[in-house]
């Protein structure tokens, strides 16, 4: 980890107080008022000193890439920069908000310039595509989620090309999105809600026999 690297954060208690009650787990929908207090109680801090320090959450643009009924599903490898996810799947593409990234608009215009960077850095898009805010995210069950805070953006891609490109880091490729249920053994956390939430685990005999008659 660059100990000079600085990330975005906002105070636990600012971020979670609001909206009420604390949010614990996926909110779909606009992102307008949690954008709001990120830009009026975002400041950036050394990454080094809060990947452990729970009174900060550290702001994560976090999107997931469909193409019809597929979705593009990664592997961490080693090399990659969160230790604590490596060998899990993901549908998740995104990264840290970095100083970089505040350019005009506040800090939470910053959030969406991290994402176009992390997506630039991370794959190539070989089809045209739209960018749309899905909602947020919040989970303190585990140890990464509990200094992170995700704004999760849906990447909707005409057709499924999509090319990894640190692939020392991550590996990909679209999976039918009725298979993703398969993979939640290995999911990070963040990605079993969002499956849960927009494709859930099929009943046993759905794919497989008829359901039973009432």
């Amino acid at each position: 980890m660059d100990r000079a690297e600085r990330v975005l954060v906002v105070p636990r208690d600012v971020l979670l107080g609001f909206p009420e009650p604390a949010l614990d787990g996926f909110r779909p929908g606009p992102a307008d008022d949690v954008l709001r207090l990120i830009d009026s109680a975002g400041f950036f801090a050394a990454r080094c000193e809060v990947e452990t320090d729970p009174e900060v959450k550290q702001i994560i643009p976090y999107a997931f890439v469909t193409s019809g009924p597929d979705v593009f599903l990664c592997e961490r490898r080693p090399k990659g920069g969160e230790a604590r996810l490596h060998g899990r799947v993901s549908l998740g593409l995104g990264g840290h908000v970095q100083e970089g990234d505040l350019k005009s608009g506040g800090t939470a215009q910053a959030v969406r310039h991290a994402l176009e960077r992390e997506l630039r850095e991370e794959v190539l898009m070989e089809s045209s595509y739209r960018v749309l805010v899905a909602g947020v995210l919040n989970d303190d069950a585990e140890p990464v989620g509990q200094v992170h805070f995700g704004i999760v953006y849906r990447v909707d891609i005409e057709e499924p090309r999509v090319r990894v490109l640190e692939d020392e880091s991550l590996a990909g490729s679209f999976v039918p999105a009725c298979e993703l249920w398969s993979y939640q053994e290995r999911m990070e956390s963040w990605s079993r809600i969002l499956q849960g939430h927009f494709w859930p685990q099929p009943r046993p005999w759905q794919g497989v026999t008829k359901p039973p008659r009432s």
